[in-house]
This record gives structure tokens, sequence and C-alpha cells, in this order.
């Protein structure tokens, strides 16, 4: 799993505590600058740039924290081997990995309406459901156990499926001392420019360069397994590389190692779920 704590996308006196900031109104988007803002992150070329841009557009309509996650890799009613899910998050990163390493979240309520559903759900509905005794004993215990941590009013953006196996979802969340009752209000408002907006910036990171999970792929080894996914031999790579059988092998093996695979062929195919082949970290 990448997690992303990046400082630039937090508020200044918003890091968890002081007066909560307006939600929407003042502090909002005027419809026509949401196009302006998506306009502004279809250009951007990295990870970080479309996080940064988005995260502070949400802030401008009162959302002080946000999560996102992304899978390519999901298996039945799982996300697959959390390693390979793509996270980002403007919490300090010792409080995303203290949720996450409990799996905690993959028994909640709020997981299975992600996994069910696309579209927008607000943070008290689990529990409405659970007042109206809709909760498994499980998904109670699990309520239960993430406790004072799901105290603030927020929103769940559940994203549709555009690829077998994927899933994506955003986590949008009000200061502290905001009501859902407040979130709820925005969301009638601007709920749909903010859907918008998250939509877009989810269709531009799954389709970014992501992170390999034990490392970073070299150059030789992105050329070496992108000739492969073009079809030429071990024999093929050598002539057109100008490397020895040997050296080709050395970078496929350590390739494989980084990519956490077995075989070149799903070192090839997972290399391309985490868009790394014929693709490159910078715009244009």
């Amino acid at each position: 799993m990448t997690q992303v704590d990046d400082p630039h996308t937090r508020p200044p006196g918003h890091d968890g505590g002081g007066p909560p900031i307006a939600l929407g109104g003042a502090a909002g988007i005027a419809p026509g600058d949401v196009v302006h803002e998506i306009l502004a992150i279809a250009h951007l070329g990295t990870i970080e740039e479309v996080w940064q841009r988005t995260a502070a557009a949400l802030r401008r309509y009162g959302f002080v924290r946000v999560n996102y996650g992304f899978t390519r890799f999901r298996t039945g009613l799982g996300i697959g081997d959390p390693d390979d899910a793509f996270f980002l998050s403007t919490h300090a990163l010792e409080k995303v990995k203290a949720f996450h390493e409990t799996g905690l979240y993959l028994r909640s309520a709020d997981y299975r309406w992600v996994r069910e559903n696309v579209g927008a759900c607000p943070w008290d509905w689990v529990t409405r459901e659970r007042a109206a005794g809709r909760l498994s004993p499980e998904e109670e215990r699990t309520m239960d156990q993430l406790g004072a941590g799901r105290g603030r009013a927020g929103m769940t953006i559940s994203f549709a499926v555009t690829l077998p196996r994927s899933k994506g979802a955003m986590g949008l969340a009000a200061p502290k001392g905001t009501s859902q009752d407040e979130v709820n209000a925005l969301w009638r408002a601007q709920g749909e420019a903010i859907e918008a907006l998250c939509n877009f910036a989810h269709l531009k990171l799954s389709q970014l360069p992501m992170p390999v999970p034990s490392g970073q792929l070299s150059d030789r080894q992105r050329e070496i397994l992108e000739w492969i996914a073009d079809g030429k031999s071990l024999q093929d790579v050598c002539v057109l590389t100008g490397l020895s059988l040997s050296s080709v092998e050395k970078h496929l093996r350590r390739a494989r190692d980084l990519l956490g695979v077995e075989t070149t062929p799903h070192a090839v195919a997972k290399a391309s779920f985490l868009n790394q082949l014929f693709a490159r970290n910078s715009a244009g």
C-alpha cells in the first residue's frame, strides 16, 4: 500500500483542531470554476500534482481531510494484496498506518457500501443502518472498534468500476465541530459539482504511473518489459538493447522481485496494471 502524507495539502490551522471553516458558500467554487479546476487537473502530469490540486479544490468547499484509495487487483470481496492498493491521504502518515494496518475498515459496513454502490454516502449512514438493525454482528463489532475515530462529519464517494477487478473510493472529512446536517446541506447545493471534480481526479489518478510497491523500476527494466510486452523474444531484446542475455535476465529478475511476481509474463501484466509501461511520470 502506498501512503502519502503531503503537508502541502494541509490547510494552515486545520490539522485536526481549531474552529471549523465555512462549508460551501463563500468557501465554495463557482460552477464555472469547477470546469476550470477539472481542465487544470487534466493537464497535470504527476500523481503529486493531481493530488495537491484536488485536495486544494476540496478544501475550498470546506473538506479539510481527504482520503483516496484505488486497486486494480480486487479479488472477491477484498482488495487483493494491500501492498498493491494505492492510497493517498492528507492525514498524518502515522494515523493512516494505524487505521489500515488493523484491517478493520475492510470488515466495516462503510467498506461494504463502497463495494456495492456507486455515488456519494453521508457518514451518518452507518449509524442509521445500525439503529435500523441492518448491520451484521461483525459490522457492529467493527464499528465499536473504530470508535472515536468516526466522530467527524463527511461524505464517501464510491467510483464506478471502469476495468475488471478495479475499485476506487474517496473520503471527504469536514472540520471538527461541523455537523452532518451541514455537510448534507452543502451536498444538496453543490454535491454534483464536488462529485464531478472527484470523479475526474480519480480517473486522472488511476491512469497515471503508480508506484511499484517494493521500489522503482529502472529505465532499463521498464524498457525490457516494454519490448517483451511488444512480443519480442529475449534474443530480440538483446539485439535491440545491445545487452547480453545474462544482463537481460538479470534486469528481468530484479524487475520480478520489485513487482513481487514469479514469472516475466506476470511482471509485464502487473507493470501494465500500474501504468508503468509505455508511460512516463511527466506532463505532456
